[in-house]
């Protein structure tokens, strides 16, 4: 279940909210997300899994790179997360939010400006809005990179 490191999960849920983004427990016993998750943002058509990504903890010097730079998707999106442990921050009113997701989370980003980061190796099933062949892409936002936030046992 996500954790939201050094916040109020109730606060952070509503920065979140604010900002495009749900972080859900939506998976079904088979892994599926629930029809309903996917209807709030993905059209009939794009509510297929176009691919099962694996991310692997990058080295340090590689981790404000690609995934990991702040950026905005140019479509809507729905993931699971499939297994494993990683965090995202999403740029809110209150500034960065962490979360800290794991197998059985489902995100839904809404053109939230945001990083992430693996914290051990992770599968991910991405869904995102447009043209069956069409690819998820996006643009980096200049925002400069800072530390990630504390990651410690108690946050999980």
């Amino acid at each position: 279940m996500a954790g939201f490191p050094g916040m109020d999960q109730a606060q952070a849920r509503q920065a979140l909210a604010g900002a495009g983004v749900q972080v859900l427990r939506a998976l079904d016993t088979q892994g599926a997300v629930d029809s309903s998750v996917l209807e709030l943002v993905l059209d009939a058509g794009s509510r297929h899994v176009r691919e099962v990504v694996d991310a692997t903890p990058p080295a340090a010097p590689l981790r404000d790179q690609g995934m990991g730079a702040w950026h905005v998707n140019d479509v809507d999106e729905v993931h699971s997360v499939l297994d494993g442990t990683g965090i995202m921050e999403f740029w809110t009113e209150l500034g960065a939010v962490a979360v800290v997701v794991e197998g059985g989370d489902v995100v839904v980003i809404q053109g939230a400006e945001h990083r992430y980061l693996p914290l051990t190796p992770q599968r991910w099933a991405v869904r995102f809005a447009g043209p069956a062949d069409e690819e998820l892409t996006g643009g980096t936002t200049g925002r400069a990179a800072t530390p990630w936030p504390s990651t410690h046992a108690a946050f999980h």
